[in-house]
């Protein structure tokens, strides 16, 4: 398994040392660096060094003062940090600190109404910005890809097409129904659920799975924002590590109706990708909060 740095570029990173290495050098010479003081007193500084449009390293680091006024630096995160370039609509937002230096965002997909947790980001600006008095308004999400394959896409026709939409839109009223507090729209959507399991069950007798289930979003792990994924590649981009001249592939892929960039090392794709594909993968869900 591959580790989330080497998605933009580092495939050579596989020891501690090599970690070490990078962390220094984005210390020494970042691109930019801010520093946010948390509701505990902690002082939180993040490094970011640019290796490639819109994709940084970011070093995290606790900052320490004892009584006897010695200051105290910790290196809490190395991390692959990408930028989104498309806009999403997310709902519900909340912001959870799992440890120390380490938040994570928990929000609804508004288009599908799927929850979604994510790594944040922008920590130092979130702090800062919620210092100020400003609240969260939005939120931006890219996954990186540990490893992927290309596979090919489903032919539908037209009526297959419209079924499924027609499907979408009623899940969709129903889950806004229940948010309105409707307890008949709760019992609707678990016999919903429960109908689509047996077509499931029942084609899978016939079918292979890859070719009834045109797009998914499972979350693997909670504490590490993990999903494995399947979805439609409608647009594609290429960049190039600045440092290492690896190259990179960002994927727009469209999972059941919610837009979503994925980011993935050439050297660890698997096919030859192309708009109307299907991206098949594990990846490392992060993202940033917006504020007003």
């Amino acid at each position: 398994m591959e580790i989330p740095i080497n998605a933009i570029g580092f495939s050579d990173i596989t020891e501690q040392k090599h970690l070490n290495k990078l962390v220094e050098t984005t210390l020494r010479s970042p691109t930019y660096q801010s520093i946010a003081v948390d509701k505990n007193k902690l002082q939180i500084a993040e490094y970011r060094k640019k290796v490639a449009p819109h994709t940084y390293i970011l070093v995290r680091v606790s900052v320490e003062e004892n009584i006897k006024e010695v200051t105290k630096f910790n290196v809490e995160e190395c991390e692959a940090c990408v930028e989104s370039t498309i806009k999403s609509e997310f709902e519900d937002i909340e912001v959870e600190c799992i440890d120390g230096t380490l938040y994570y965002v928990i929000c609804e997909e508004k288009n599908t109404s799927m929850q979604i947790i994510f790594w944040m980001q922008n920590l130092v600006e979130y702090l800062n910005e919620k210092q100020k008095g400003k609240t969260i308004i939005g939120a931006s999400i890219l996954g990186l890809a540990l490893e992927g394959t290309i596979i090919l896409p489903i032919i539908k026709d037209e009526d297959e097409i419209e079924f499924e939409n027609e499907e979408r839109d009623k899940i969709r009223e129903i889950v806004e129904r229940i948010k309105q507090g409707d307890e008949e729209a709760s019992e609707l959507l678990e016999e919903e659920e429960k109908e689509l399991d047996a077509q499931l069950i029942e084609r899978l007798k016939e079918e292979d799975f890859l070719s009834i289930m045109s797009g998914y979003f499972i979350p693997l792990s909670y504490d590490e924002s993990m999903y494995a994924i399947l979805g439609d590649i409608i647009e594609i981009k290429e960049r190039k590590n600045e440092q290492t001249n690896e190259k990179m592939y960002v994927f727009k892929l469209d999972i059941n109706s919610m837009l979503v960039e994925i980011i993935i090392n050439k050297k660890t794709l698997i096919g030859m990708p192309m708009v109307g594909m299907r991206f098949l993968g594990s990846c490392w869900l992060q993202g940033k909060v917006i504020m007003e």
